[in-house]
């Protein structure tokens, strides 16, 4: 007599988009690869790569704003990250051009 009983796997419970959102910031921010990034939080490493995908499939234009920088200012710092395929990183102000030139140039591969 066969049993009637299925063996399953537990059903995992789903990441609201929210805390989605919350895990691939802090995964730009880690400098980890995706891989040990995702054995860090518990994350099937397929399920991370599936939400990384989709994310890079989101369309999003990077924007100009207007900055002023001061005659006498400090230590500078700025991170341009472009989805999860660019990032810029400025240390000085005089880098100021290279973040404007790299933002045109994403500008126009982007465009229709």
């Amino acid at each position: 007599m066969k049993s009637s009983r299925r063996f399953l796997r537990p059903r995992r419970q789903r990441t609201p988009p929210s805390r989605r959102t919350q895990l691939l910031a802090a995964f730009d921010r880690s400098g980890l690869s995706a891989a040990a990034f995702a054995r860090q939080q518990g994350i099937a490493y397929t399920t991370f790569c599936g939400w990384r995908h989709r994310r890079a499939k989101t369309k999003v234009s990077p924007a100009f704003v207007e900055v002023e920088v001061p005659e006498s200012f400090g230590a500078v710092e700025l991170l341009l990250e472009v989805g999860g395929h660019a990032r810029l990183h400025i240390s000085s102000a005089r880098q100021a051009e290279l973040a404007a030139r790299f933002l045109h140039h994403f500008n126009a591969l982007t465009s229709c």
